[in-house]
């Protein structure tokens, strides 16, 4: 539903730029237009220079090209000119990301991969339509390399494809690892009977909670603890945070702030707004590390250890014929989405 609420706010933009001025309309999913506040511009692309002389051009300093919209990424002209090669380039890419040596070179080769992805097309706001297989493959081959780990699982969540499932479950399966983001970025992967983020029932969204904070100095409302014991003492035994929570530090110590706080600020914000006005804003960036299942009309709050097994046992205890359909999974562009809802 997640997906298709994405989809509704780019055409309904479209309808609405055709009235009026926008600031942040992106270009309507044109080529080689880069979106920024106010439209798009088109870009320079380079059809002159060879291909491995762009990408040798990755190994020298570069920023990314002011948007003016965190959810925007400002590619560089020199990423474009690359991506302009589609697949040809893929392969003389991955070389190059795996020889070079250092740390920038190496995103600007993930990011000019993620740009023929998506066909150098940016399509809305909160919408992506990465449609290039081979491209979302040579992304997945990194998801296990440290350096590079954070901005991998970013650009596949944009647009989430369910064959990604058999790659983040492998991940979250080797020890050692940082598992934050993984577990973050699927509760963008909206499928029938996940373990995690079921639909929660309507007459709990609607309920309106204050949240109280308390009247600290400095001020510090941002901890989403506050919210979490608000929630409890409002729905009482349909909210359970579960004990990996509850019996950390930073729950004891906040709990311990609450209790003797001498006044508190209200956040007006209700529990809708956090369970899921929310997700608008997990598009480019990843949210905190708690998680919730909903089942028999009671939620419960799971912290990232939790939630990790959660997940892990789900997927062991999916047959070869299920686990089959997320490995064959097809990837559909955005207008047959559209349609098929």
């Amino acid at each position: 539903m997640k997906t298709y609420f994405f989809i509704g706010l780019f055409f309904i933009g479209h309808i609405l730029a055709s009235k009026a001025q926008v600031l942040d309309v992106a270009p309507n999913g044109r080529q080689n237009i880069r979106a920024i506040e106010g439209g798009g511009e088109q870009v320079s692309v380079d059809t002159k220079t060879p291909v491995i002389d762009l990408i040798q051009r990755l190994e020298k300093p570069w920023q990314f090209v002011e948007t003016g919209k965190a959810y925007w990424i400002g590619y560089t002209n020199d990423m474009y000119s690359i991506a302009s090669y589609k697949d040809t380039a893929i392969l003389l890419l991955i070389n190059f990301i795996d020889t070079a040596k250092n740390i920038q070179a190496r995103l600007g080769g993930i990011y000019t991969i993620h740009l023929i992805g998506i066909n150098s097309k940016i399509v809305g706001r909160f919408i992506e339509d990465f449609s290039d297989k081979k491209a979302r493959e040579a992304i997945l081959r990194y998801l296990d390399d440290k350096s590079l780990h954070e901005t991998i699982v970013s650009l596949l969540m944009r647009d989430p494809w369910f064959s990604d499932i058999p790659a983040f479950m492998n991940y979250l399966s080797m020890p050692g690892r940082d598992y934050s983001k993984v577990l973050s970025a699927l509760a963008r992967y909206e499928f029938d009977n996940r373990p995690i983020g079921q639909k929660i029932d309507s007459a709990m969204i609607s309920s309106e909670i204050p949240v109280l904070h308390p009247d600290t100095n400095p001020y510090s409302a941002a901890n989403p603890i506050d919210a979490l014991f608000s929630y409890e003492k409002a729905f009482g035994s349909r909210f359970i945070v579960d004990a990996e929570i509850t019996q950390s530090s930073d729950w004891v110590k906040r709990k311990t702030t609450l209790s003797e706080s001498k006044s508190y600020n209200t956040e007006q914000f209700g529990f809708s707004f956090s369970f899921l006005m929310g997700e608008i804003f997990n598009y480019c960036d990843f949210q905190d590390s708690y998680f919730y299942t909903f089942k028999n009309h009671t939620l419960t709050v799971y912290g990232p250890v939790k939630t990790r097994q959660i997940w892990l046992d789900w997927w062991s205890n999916l047959s070869d014929n299920e686990k089959s359909k997320f490995y064959s999974f097809v990837h559909l562009p955005i207008v047959e989405r559209f349609k098929k809802k």
